[in-house]
């Protein structure tokens, strides 16, 4: 173990990985490590630390279930970091849970402004692609959700390739169960398995961009009669600009965005 002869500073601390420290009138210098799995878990001294990761547990599995939700929508909409971005919305959310630090319930009505916007691709956003206004219904049960577009000019069609002739629209849900840590298995479990990450998409007929439509229409259901109480429906629009050809719609692969735009 290296010893240090300090003149005029004594430093007793951490500084850039190095634990410095006096031992018997002597400085020691020693490489920082890094807590063990179990001390973790076991020492009160490292609370914060087990609480902080059983939260980020947490977060993981919600996003988890925010995903299988989506669908392909994932796949054909997110950026490279989209997991670890949504990870850390749902760290918010469940920072906003009752319980105690590490144990604070999961659930996605306890904090909805920390979802809604969030873009699957940071960089193409979807409101500022697409600029109509969409209508969210949905009924009493809130497995029925109907996405309306009174009017769509190409006014409202903005940062598009020059070369797409059309474009679709995209509509998703995904259906959300409330979280809670359970001690046993040390994880976070969903409250309603049965309708966790429950999803549904759908999709337009390709639109021309250059003309105006009216009255665009997007129905959505989910599997479950009836939503339990203790569970949330995040609701998805996108857009895809592409070219038809052979009467076939052909994507561009970077001229597409999603938002999620309504948490019920």
């Amino acid at each position: 173990m290296p010893k240090i002869k300090p003149r005029f500073i004594k430093i007793h601390g951490t500084l850039n990985g190095i634990c410095m420290y006096p031992l018997n009138g002597v400085y020691i210098a020693r490489k920082s490590s890094a807590p063990t799995k179990e001390q973790i878990k076991n020492d009160p001294r490292f609370a914060t630390v087990k609480a902080n990761t059983q939260e980020f547990g947490g977060a993981s599995i919600l996003s988890k279930a925010i995903c299988t939700g989506l669908q392909h929508n994932v796949q054909s909409f997110k950026d490279s970091y989209f997991t670890s971005r949504l990870s850390g919305v749902c760290r918010k959310i469940i920072q906003k849970g009752s319980g105690g630090p590490g144990q604070r319930e999961a659930h996605l009505l306890n904090h909805k402004q920390a979802l809604l916007s969030f873009q699957l691709h940071k960089n193409y956003i979807f409101n500022q692609i697409f600029t109509a206004e969409p209508a969210i219904l949905i009924n009493t049960e809130r497995n029925n959700i109907t996405i309306k577009i009174p009017k769509s000019t190409p006014n409202n069609l903005k940062y598009y390739p020059k070369s797409a002739t059309h474009f679709t629209l995209t509509a998703a849900i995904s259906l959300i169960s409330a979280h809670n840590w359970h001690p046993e298995s040390q994880k976070y479990h969903p409250k309603h398995p049965e309708t966790n990450g429950l999803g549904a998409t759908i999709t337009t007929e390709p639109l021309l961009c250059k003309i105006e439509h009216q009255n665009i229409i997007l129905e959505l259901k989910n599997d479950y009669y009836s939503q339990p109480q203790g569970a949330a429906t995040t609701v998805w629009l996108g857009i895809t600009f592409g070219q038809k050809e052979n009467n076939q719609f052909i994507p561009l692969q970077t001229a597409r965005a999603m938002e999620c735009i309504g948490i019920y």
